[in-house]
């Protein structure tokens, strides 16, 4: 839900509109891909690996480039159309011995004083499994409520030309606050095959629950030759087949952006946090959430903050 290929996060309204919307419990196919096995529970898992603890001093860390990392910055979508990227409202502490990353994103009300954030990873990530572990906020930081603010993780990758039948996108997207004609908060899971702004046609598939989901959330995107898996604290919360599964490698990434300033006409200055525990991806292998904990657990029992081996 990123990069230049954005501006399609605006258009997500229609496109909800235009895709199939899937209950939430949805009953597993039968079978896996050999590209992506399934690890058994107790083996060790071994295999190229991407995990980060975001053990990051702040937005200027040296490290954070050096690990293939990017904060956004400047203008451009997704989002209000004159709001600003900032780095520097990207921040690193820590909570109950965890590092911990911040994206803080708000609004005064006009699009000049719109501020949003963004963090994301190289392209190189195909199948395999993807976790995070999130924290949502229905709630502002400071300042008055009603924004329709987007919190996200997802995977994408650039959209070449209209249409691109290589473009690919996998998308965990929080709505505290509703917007795209959902009135109050919803989680979306939404797998992308490719679409085109003018005029705009697209190719998606989304699944979508009505609560909250404030709070911290182990997220988990499973890929293989077959389907996308989506789990959410364990339990699965989508399954997408074909045609919705991305061919090439994409990025990971990490967005808090405004759908719009209808949510409230109030100009005082507000603000409203995203946080993130850590980020995982295991090339190639379709773990289950309680095995994505144990790895993370194994990391950080040995006191790795960091390891890229993809």
């Amino acid at each position: 839900m990123i990069g230049f290929a954005l501006p399609l996060r605006n258009m997500t309204a229609l496109a909800l509109a235009a895709a199939a919307l899937v209950c939430a419990g949805l009953v597993a196919l039968p079978g896996r891909a050999d590209a992506a096995q399934s690890v058994a529970v107790t083996q060790p898992v071994v295999g190229q690996a991407l995990f980060d603890d975001f053990n990051y001093t702040d937005y200027t860390d040296p490290r954070i480039t050096q690990r293939g990392w990017t904060l956004k910055s400047g203008q451009g979508g997704p989002g209000v159309p004159g709001a600003t990227w900032r780095p520097q409202d990207i921040t690193f502490a820590t909570e109950s011995g965890n590092s911990i990353l911040s994206l803080r994103s708000g609004s005064n009300g006009t699009a000049s004083g719109t501020t949003q954030t963004e963090i994301y990873q190289q392209r190189k990530f195909h199948r395999g499994t993807y976790a995070a572990r999130v924290q949502f906020s229905d709630a502002p930081a400071f300042g008055p409520d009603g924004d329709r603010m987007v919190q996200t993780f997802f995977t994408i990758t650039p959209l070449n030309y209209p249409m691109d039948p290589d473009y690919g996108e996998l998308d965990f997207e929080y709505l505290p606050n509703g917007g795209w004609g959902i009135p109050g908060s919803a989680l979306l899971a939404t797998s992308w095959e490719t679409y085109q702004e003018d005029p705009w046609q697209s190719v998606a598939v989304t699944t979508q629950e009505r609560a909250s989901f404030a709070g911290w959330h182990d997220l988990v995107i499973t890929v293989d030759t077959e389907r996308i898996d989506y789990y959410i604290d364990g339990r699965q919360f989508a399954s997408h087949t074909e045609p919705y599964l991305p061919e090439t490698s994409m990025g990971i990434r990490f967005n808090h952006w405004l759908i719009d300033l209808l949510g409230t006409n109030s100009k005082r200055s507000r603000a409203y946090d995203q946080r993130v525990d850590y980020v995982y991806h295991l090339k190639d292998q379709v773990l289950t959430p309680a095995q994505v904990q144990g790895v993370v657990n194994d990391y950080r029992a040995r006191g790795v903050s960091f390891e890229d081996t993809v």
